[in-house]
């Protein structure tokens, strides 16, 4: 199901959920040399083989409401997949959100800002509407200036910054700045993006 799509520079960005279609491009991202690993701190035995990760992905495909979901959608420029968001529930009063851009073409013409902009605050929304969760939590490693940047961007403030020892998700420890959006942020954010 698409969730958004809006007009950006001359094309159209949107986001829908995850299929599988969506999944060779998100490994190739992790497996080919196109993530640069060491920057992003990624935990390689975290991250496992490619087939792990496939299967990884395939669980983000499904929706079926339960509380120990990871879910994904994906990030497209005109029919052009760029990237996604995963939201890790698992059983936990909050769901962590991850971003990545996935293709090198996309990066740095403000797809990021724009695709966080719009569509953060319309996923979730609609994953505290179908899920029983109290928010959501970004974990932005701080050496990691762009994100943080467009984090901030949209009007975010880290509720802490700080080593984390285990971080969510693929991550090894470091140094993050950690957002917390509950549902009055996240009403906020829907609010300000609809002007």
């Amino acid at each position: 199901m698409e969730l958004l799509r809006f007009a950006h520079g001359d094309g159209e960005l949107s986001v829908r959920d995850m299929i599988e279609d969506d999944i060779g491009a998100f490994v190739a991202y992790w497996h080919d040399g196109i993530a640069d690993l060491d920057f992003l701190g990624i935990d390689r035995a975290r991250l496992g083989t490619r087939e792990e990760t496939r299967e990884r992905f395939r669980a983000m495909c499904r929706r079926d409401g339960r509380r120990d979901a990871a879910l994904g959608y994906t990030f497209r420029r005109d029919d052009d997949v760029i990237g996604y968001t995963n939201i890790n529930i698992l059983g936990r009063p909050y769901g962590y959100v991850h971003v990545h851009l996935t293709d090198p073409e996309a990066r740095g013409r403000g797809f990021t800002s724009a695709i966080l902009w719009h569509s953060l605050p319309v996923i979730a929304d609609h994953v505290l509407a179908e899920y029983p969760i109290d928010g959501l939590v970004l974990e932005t490693r701080t050496r990691n200036e762009g994100i943080g940047r467009v984090v901030r961007g949209i009007g975010l403030r880290p509720r802490f910054t700080g080593h984390l020892e285990d971080p969510d998700g693929l991550a090894g420890p470091g140094e993050f700045a950690v957002f917390h959006l509950d549902a009055v942020t996240i009403k906020t954010l829907i609010a300000e993006a609809g002007r």
